[in-house]
């Protein structure tokens, strides 16, 4: 008959000294580690008083979030009050580049529920070109930039760019973070929307409060000359990016040809 014993009994502290005492050694992530070291409270530098007068959501205090969320679910979420359950929110997007709108967005979803495992997807660079969506910076950066907001616990680096059940099944995501307006903004993607579409009847779609008067991302330019739309919620129109594009392009010429002649005697 096996018998246990304590290891104290054998080994004097002297024996021990030069050994390191793990207990529950399982497979455990390099992630789970680090998080095991840090406060459940996330602490964040208060916003300035600029932030607070030109932004609403950096003055969203927890209370106010998780009370949204709440009144938004009605009653078919979990209790807000329940500090016991963690709960996996979802946000995906381009990111290209992070912008205060997206670390804001990441924010409200985060401080959605006192407990929460904030997942973001990130859409590759073969996924936003089969869209015929352009990127300016490359999917490992952009993933980086993401990785590295302070309210990000797991970054999906293969988003899909249409959600749907199996997906949603697969990393078991109880909510989706959809900042308002987004599904009914004519300029935005439609496979996207359909996705987002299915999240709201499926009710696991969390609304997160836009942040409005942020500076416009610049038009894109392509190889020929034409504009392209921008990558966020937020973008400008497409028929004023074309037209800023164009005066970009003729201002360009006017540069171009009104340089002074050269008198190529001087070179004689």
């Amino acid at each position: 008959m096996r018998r246990s014993i304590d290891v104290s009994s054998v080994l004097s502290s002297d024996d021990l000294a030069d050994y390191d005492i793990i207990s529950d050694c399982g497979h455990r992530s390099l992630e789970s580690s680090i998080a095991d070291l840090g406060e459940k409270t996330i602490r964040e530098p208060a916003p300035s008083n600029t932030a607070r007068e030109r932004f609403a959501t950096p003055s969203l205090t927890p209370d106010n979030i998780q009370a949204y969320v709440r009144n938004a679910l009605g009653d078919t979420g979990p209790s807000v009050k329940s500090d016991d359950r963690v709960v996996r929110i979802y946000v995906d997007g381009l990111f290209d580049p992070l912008n205060a709108g997206h670390a804001l967005q990441f924010r409200q979803a985060k401080l959605s529920f006192p407990s929460v495992h904030l997942m973001v997807g990130v859409f590759s660079d073969s996924v936003c070109e089969h869209h015929g969506t352009e990127v300016t910076l490359p999917h490992v950066e952009r993933c980086e930039l993401v990785r590295h907001c302070r309210w990000v616990d797991e970054v999906i680096p293969e988003a899909p760019w249409t959600l749907d059940e199996v997906f949603l099944r697969a990393r078991r995501m109880d909510y989706v973070a959809i900042d308002e307006g987004a599904s009914v903004n004519p300029d935005f993607e439609k496979g996207r929307v359909k996705g987002y579409d299915l999240v709201k009847a499926l009710r696991k779609a969390i609304p997160t409060r836009p942040t409005l008067g942020l500076t416009p991302p610049k038009p894109k330019i392509a190889r020929d000359g034409a504009a392209t739309e921008s990558n966020t919620l937020r973008r400008i129109p497409p028929s004023l990016s074309e037209e800023l594009a164009r005066a970009s392009i003729e201002e360009d010429k006017r540069a171009i040809f009104d340089q002074p002649l050269v008198d190529l005697n001087l070179f004689e």
